[in-house]
C-alpha cells in the first residue's frame, strides 16, 4: 500500500458509484454495504422547478446517487453486482 502524504488541502476521494431509481433496491445496497463496513452517502437528484410547480407529473422517479471511497469501488462492485443486474433487467422489462 503506498504511503500518503499530509496536505494542508482538503481531500474528497467520494465517487459517484451507482444510481438507483427504486428504493427497495436502495435499501437492499445499503444492507450490503453496512454489512460489508463500506462507508457511502446518499444525495438525491434536485427536482427541477417544475417538478416542485407539478408534483404529480407521472413517470417522474426519486434519484439517488451513492458515492463512496473511491478505493472501495472494486469490492464494492463485486458485492452489489447481483442487485445492480437485477433492477436493470427490471427497468428493460417496464419500457417494453
Amino acid at each position: 500500500m503506498e504511503k500518503r502524504s499530509m496536505t494542508s488541502r482538503r481531500v474528497n476521494n467520494e465517487v459517484d458509484f451507482c444510481k438507483v431509481y427504486d428504493m427497495g433496491t436502495k435499501e437492499k445496497i445499503e444492507k450490503i454495504l453496512l454489512a460489508n463496513r463500506i462507508s457511502y452517502c446518499c444525495h438525491f437528484e434536485d427536482k427541477g422547478i417544475l417538478n416542485r410547480i407539478f408534483p404529480s407529473r407521472s413517470g417522474e422517479k426519486t434519484v439517488c446517487i451513492f458515492r463512496i471511497h473511491d478505493e472501495e469501488v472494486p469490492r464494492a462492485r463485486k458485492l452489489v453486482s447481483s442487485i445492480l443486474g437485477e433492477s436493470r433487467k427490471k427497468r428493460k422489462e417496464n419500457k417494453r
